[in-house]
Order: C-alpha cells, then sequence, then structure tokens
C-alpha cells in the first residue's frame, strides 16, 4: 500500500475510491442526489456528496471542497447529528492539493494532509484506517478515530519534547556554549526515547513499565536518577555484553546488550560533564515519556508514538535558530523515496547496461540481477540532517537482501552500504537513532537474551564538513581506506 505514490494522483472526487481500495476497505461509488442533508450551504464551495466506500454498516463520504479538513469534520457532525455511522474525505485538488479526513465518533478528530510530498507522520495515520477490528461498525468508528487522532498525538508529543529539551539545555552548565548545552540535553533524552521503544519490546527485563518502576525504585532510595540510575543503564549494562558486567548492572535484570557506540559516553559529556538533577528528570518522566505511549511497531497502533512519526519531532528540535539562520531544508518524506528509487534504478541501469524502464521493472521485480548490482554499493548523504535519504535507502535496500528476518537484512545493509556526514553533532545522533529504530521495529527476538547487537555506526555517520577533504587532496579523491572494516563497493566515491 504505497500511499506516498497514490496521493499526488487523486485529482477529482471519483478518484477518492481509487483511496479506499488502497487501504483494504469496500471501494464504491454513488452520487447523492442534490447532496440531500449532506448538500453545502449557500455559497461553499464544495462539490459531492457521493459514497466512495463502505465497511459493513460503516460509510466513507466523499466530496470536494477547498477547506478540506473543516468541510471534512462539518460533514462528520451531520452524520453524527443524523445518527449515522460514518466518515468524511475531502478532496481540495489542485497543484498544492490537500486531502481532509473526518470521523463521525467522539470529539469528530479529523486530520489535513498534502497530496504531494505527505509527511511520515500523516501516512502512518492514512495506514492506520486499514485496521479492521472485530465488534462492527462502531468499533471500526472508534478505531478510525484513534488513527487520526495520532496526528495530534504526533503534535503534543512534538511540543512536550521540545520543552523538556529547553528545560534541560537551560539548566545545564552556563560554560558551555548554547550549542553544546543544547547538543548534550538532546542526547540524554534521545537516549531514554530510545529505551522506551526498547521496553515496548519486552527487552528491559520482559517489563512493559521498566523504567517507570526504576525511576521509583531510585527516588524512594534518595538516590540521584542521572548518577545511579542512567549512568549504570548506559554504560555499564547496554554497552556490554551479560557475563561483563559489574554487580549494579546486573541486578537491573535481564538487560540485552545493544553495543558501544549508542551507549558510550559521548565526547560532549567528557567535555562538560553534569548529570541532571532530580526534580528535572522527574518532570521529565512525569510530562513526557510516561504520558505517551510508544510502540516500535511501525504499522502503528492508535494513539501510539511510532519510530515513524519522529522524523518530524526530530526536525523541529535540530537547533531551531541555526536552522533559520543557514535556511536548513528537510526533504518531504514522498520525495526522497522517489529520488531514492530513480538513483537506484539509475546505478541498475548502468551496472547491468539496461535502459531506465527495465531497470525500473528490475527494482518492481526485486530480481536476482539488481540485488547482486546493488549488494556492493555505497550510498553517501554529505548532509545527513535528520536522516530522511539513509531512512528511505535502507527500506528499499533491504528489500534486496536474502536474509528471511528483515532485521538482518536491515544489518547487513547498514553494515556496508549507508554512510552520512553533516555539521551538526545533533544531526548524527538522530541519524543514528532513527536508523536503530528502523533495526529493532521488525527485530523479532522475544527476550532480551536473543537480541542481537545494534550496527555501530559510529563512523558510518560522522560529524564535519562535507565541502572540505579532511585528507587535504582535492576534490574527487578517493578514500584510501575501509571504513569500520566495511568495503563501500567498486567504483564509490566519497
Amino acid at each position: 500500500m504505497d500511499l506516498a505514490a497514490l496521493l499526488p494522483e487523486l485529482r477529482r472526487l471519483p478518484d477518492l475510491p481509487r483511496l479506499i481500495a488502497a487501504l483494504g476497505l469496500t471501494p464504491c461509488w454513488e452520487e447523492v442526489p442534490g447532496g440531500g442533508w449532506l448538500a453545502a450551504r449557500a455559497g461553499r464551495a464544495i462539490a459531492g456528496p457521493a459514497l466512495i466506500g463502505r465497511i459493513g454498516g460503516f460509510v466513507w463520504i466523499g466530496i470536494e471542497a477547498g477547506d478540506p479538513a473543516r468541510a471534512a469534520r462539518a460533514r462528520a457532525r451531520r452524520l453524527a447529528a443524523a445518527g449515522r455511522v460514518g466518515g468524511v474525505m475531502a478532496l481540495a485538488p489542485g497543484p498544492e492539493g490537500r486531502l481532509g479526513v473526518a470521523v463521525a465518533f467522539g470529539e469528530i478528530p479529523a486530520l489535513e494532509c498534502a497530496l504531494a510530498g505527505a509527511d511520515g507522520r500523516d501516512l502512518s495515520c492514512l495506514r492506520r484506517l486499514a485496521a479492521v477490528p472485530e465488534g462492527g461498525p462502531l468499533a471500526y468508528a472508534a478505531s478510525a478515530a484513534g488513527a487520526l487522532d495520532g496526528q495530534a498525538v504526533g503534535r503534543a508529543f512534538f511540543r512536550a519534547f521540545r520543552a523538556t529539551l529547553d528545560r534541560m539545555a537551560a539548566a545545564l552548565t552556563p560554560r558551555a556554549s548554547a550549542a553544546e548545552r543544547h547538543g548534550l540535553a538532546l542526547l540524554q533524552l534521545t537516549r531514554v526515547l530510545f529505551l522506551y521503544f526498547v521496553q515496548s519490546k519486552g527487552w528491559l527485563d520482559g517489563r512493559p513499565d521498566f523504567l517507570a518502576r526504576q525511576v521509583d525504585r531510585c527516588l524512594a532510595r534518595g538516590r540521584r536518577i542521572h548518577r545511579d540510575l542512567l549512568r549504570p543503564l548506559f554504560f555499564g549494562t547496554l554497552n556490554r555484553p551479560a557475563a561483563e558486567r559489574g554487580r549494579v548492572p546486573r541486578a537491573l535484570g535481564r538487560i540485552p546488550f545493544l553495543n558501544g557506540g549508542l551507549f558510550e559516553p559521548h565526547p560532549l559529556e567528557r567535555r562538560w560533564p553534569h548529570d541532571l538533577p532530580n526534580p528535572l528528570w522527574r518532570e521529565a518522566f512525569d510530562s513526557l515519556f510516561e504520558r505517551f505511549h510508544f510502540t516500535a511497531d511501525e504499522s502503528g497502533r492508535p494513539g501510539f508514538i511510532a519510530p515513524d512519526m519522529l522524523g518530524r519531532v526530530f526536525e523541529g528540535v535540530m537547533e531551531p535558530e541555526a536552522r533559520r539562520r543557514s535556511g536548513t531544508f528537510y526533504t518531504p518524506a514522498a520525495l526522497v523515496r522517489r529520488l531514492m528509487r530513480a538513483a537506484l534504478a539509475a546505478h541498475v541501469a548502468e551496472a547491468l547496461g539496461a535502459g531506465e524502464a527495465e531497470a525500473e521493472r528490475l527494482l518492481d521485480e526485486r530480481s536476482p540481477a539488481a540485488g547482486r548490482a546493488l549488494r556492493r554499493i555505497a550510498i553517501l548523504d554529505p548532509a545527513v540532517g535528520s536522516g530522511a535519504f539513509l531512512l528511505g535507502a535502507l527500506e528499499l535496500l533491504a528489500g534486496f537482501r536474502p536474509h528471511r528476518v528483515r532485521a538482518a537484512a536491515k544489518r547487513a545493509v547498514l553494515r556496508r552500504n549507508l554512510f552520512g556526514v553533516d555539521l551538526s553533532a545533533a544531526a548524527v545522533r538522530l541519524t543514528e537513532l532513527r536508523l536503530w529504530l528502523a533495526v529493532i521495529a521488525d527485530d523479532p527476538a522475544d527476550r532480551p537474551d536473543a537480541v542481537e547487537p545494534l550496527p555501530n555506526l559510529d563512523c558510518l555517520v560522522r560529524q564535519g564538513d562535507s565541502l572540505l577533504d579532511p585528507l587535504g587532496g582535492w576534490p574527487g579523491r578517493r578514500w584510501p581506506g575501509r571504513p569500520c572494516g566495511s568495503s563501500p563497493g567498486s567504483g564509490a566515491s566519497w
């Protein structure tokens, strides 16, 4: 279900049943003569309505409107007032077309997204409309309402994350620069955030509330959260095999060995050693981490924070003032997919001596020949940002790996094929985090000791200036060695 490719093709009202079909629901087309009680009030630029789909007794109504979210919510309110169980999809066609979706349930939640370049959070909300729970039309209405609420949940999470980040940065040593304080605070929060996704997999001593219990236990004993809980967890447990852990880390229970790159002291921490006080950490756990529900499943569940929702969140907290001064721009997810697919098709065409159309066909069919051509490809993003291009490449390349488990395929791709550079240390850290989350999302391990260590990305995603040659050479000079024991492949240029 490639919604990112389908949405730009929705140009008029009769196209909406294609979206219904893509969601795995039953499409249909039946115009409502004269609009009936769903017709627009005088002076409103709205076309339709039409019945575009159904799932049992739940109906989807389609309309065209200049303000799609507002129009969809207004029609959904009329459905609810009439006692009908259904939802409304409103299409605003045109070069900057948008789609509005609302459900006649509860507070009438609504979503609005761009038809071209919809971001990952919006696409994730739309995909969740495909979930069909047991229990009839009301159960589906509740599920669909929860899916649309995912957009609101993502925005609420962003606001809470940003507020917590600002408070932590302000509390750090004034001797450090504003950028260093921002980086230090972001480092601490993203480590804990990653662990909430790990916890959702059942990998932290098998407890769904492991982190909250440990924080409460630490406070009850009059200990410091940063010094007595987080440091042993990060630097004595998660970065060491079980057999090499000391007494205090072992007392935390069955915790997987993830790797030493993710949970090692960062250069910023070595330069500015500073433990955040208990009240600040307690507020972070109470008002941020324990307020939201997390799932590592990228298909997502209504109302949960999933990895695919984090891209825009991270982009919004990456040194906002510096972003404005530098004119930093983040590429929409739909454009990332199109560019990556075009680039891989061009590589396959050159490697196999095939035409562009033939190369695209080989990619679509995941042919062994295309897989061999892509096996040793090296992809370098010289301005990695929040990692959108590397994530797009990871998803595409993993599909050509012969591994039966997709997480193993992603590990293999990360070890060999992907590289990134960015001036911002925060960008490097966030890219690493998103790549690691992409691996754990597909990892089928059901107990901590079955989890394989994550790939070490320390020397694959680096902080630096891509416009300056670190070797003092000239533009186009090839890298003479093999970074981290990985071969970038024949003909790869750095």
